[in-house]
């Protein structure tokens, strides 16, 4: 092994295919990430009540029956499974918090690993690094028993490595399906990076084939997402899709209204044709909720928050979004459709929660995070340049 400061090897696992290596901008990202995981270990635990339970209960009983009290929470399956199985060998759930911080670090190294190819700059990616280190409540999840952390962790996984591949290959094309279909069966939101995802391929490999071919994978694929979209829609359980919009939540479980509102809805308000005939009918109330989740949405404010943890987060994700919009014209000018994968995987999330409610701790906001970290550091790239 080399000890250097250029270049530290902490460990050096070399074969046919594996040569792992920790360099300097690396091992600040590791110390920093221990750093963090550390503190909210000391600070939470392992968090195993709220919505942990709801997990754990499906948990056991997948164990013991085989079977999920709701369809809907197949949609969850990953968490189930990974809690099942702590439960199946009888491990402590300590176990599911190390797969939780083992995917939490290996997507940061992925995505720092990333950011050196896309922006060419070790020093810029270890800044993108360290500032989603300091995203607190995206780093905080790594301690609950709940969905959220490994769904940001395979996202950012997939993502990173859609954008990565150079030329597509069946074996390229069956992990990226694989990976969509593990984000998929985490959370039901790992259906809004399908568009993304195949836009990008069709983009990117598949615009040089003539237009019907180019068509019926378009035509293909779009008929794929709406159908998995209608059977996440109407798959039962506690959804109920026209609720936010009776009582005008703007976050989820926060009603606005005391008493129901009077909207015009279709029998099947569970369902894509549910959701666009409420649109249709009754355009103005949604227009104007639409309004006040993106708000809620981009703006992050809780009244439930403390005022410092206000400003924390306005502060934070404030300064992200200038970043972002200076650096548009950056991410237009070096490569276009990856810019269009990033703004589509958040326009996705962004669509979603003015079709339902923005959430209660943020998690919608939190899944797209990343991208906008990457691309508000196109700005720092042109300020580096001059």
């Amino acid at each position: 092994m080399k000890y250097r400061l250029k270049d530290l090897d902490i460990f050096d696992l070399k074969g046919k295919k594996f040569s792992f290596r920790f360099d300097l901008p690396k091992l600040i990202t590791f110390t920093l990430w221990l750093v963090v995981n550390i503190f909210f270990l000391l600070k939470n635990g392992m968090v195993t009540t709220g919505e942990a339970e709801k997990y754990i209960g499906q948990a056991n009983l997948f164990s013991q029956s085989g079977h999920l009290s709701a369809s809907n929470l197949w949609m969850y399956f990953t968490q189930i499974a990974l809690l099942s199985f702590c439960i199946k060998f009888k491990l402590d759930f300590v176990c599911a918090v190390i797969v939780q911080l083992f995917f939490n670090f290996f997507s940061l190294l992925y995505f720092y690993n990333t950011l050196v190819c896309l922006l060419k700059s070790s020093v810029i990616a270890l800044i993108g690094a360290l500032i989603l280190l300091l995203n607190q409540p995206y780093q905080e999840f790594n301690t609950f028993l709940q969905t959220e952390s490994l769904f940001y962790s395979f996202s950012l996984i997939l993502s990173c490595y859609v954008i990565r591949v150079e030329k597509l290959s069946l074996k390229k094309f069956t992990i990226i399906i694989l990976l969509l279909f593990l984000v998929c069966i985490t959370r039901p939101t790992g259906l809004l990076f399908i568009p993304p995802v195949f836009l990008y391929l069709f983009f990117i490999y598949f615009r040089k084939l003539g237009a019907l071919k180019k068509l019926s994978i378009l035509g293909a694929t779009s008929f794929l997402f709406l159908f998995l979209i209608n059977k996440a829609l109407s798959s039962g359980g506690e959804f109920d899709f026209m609720l936010p919009f009776r009582n005008e939540d703007i976050i989820c479980g926060l009603p606005s209204l005391t008493h129901a509102a009077s909207i015009t809805t279709s029998s099947e308000s569970n369902s894509i044709f549910g959701l666009l005939y409420y649109v249709t009918h009754n355009f103005g109330q949604f227009i104007r909720l639409a309004w006040d989740k993106t708000i809620a949405f981009f703006g992050l404010y809780r009244t439930y928050y403390s005022t410092w943890h206000n400003i924390y987060l306005i502060a934070y994700f404030s300064l992200i979004h200038i970043f972002t919009l200076a650096g548009i014209s950056f991410w237009i000018k070096k490569d276009l459709y990856k810019f269009l994968y990033f703004l589509s995987a958040i326009f996705m999330t962004w669509l979603t929660v003015m079709l339902t409610c923005d959430d209660w701790h943020n998690r919608f906001y939190l899944s797209i995070s990343p991208y906008l970290i990457i691309l508000s550091l196109g700005f720092i790239k042109k300020l580096s340049a001059r």
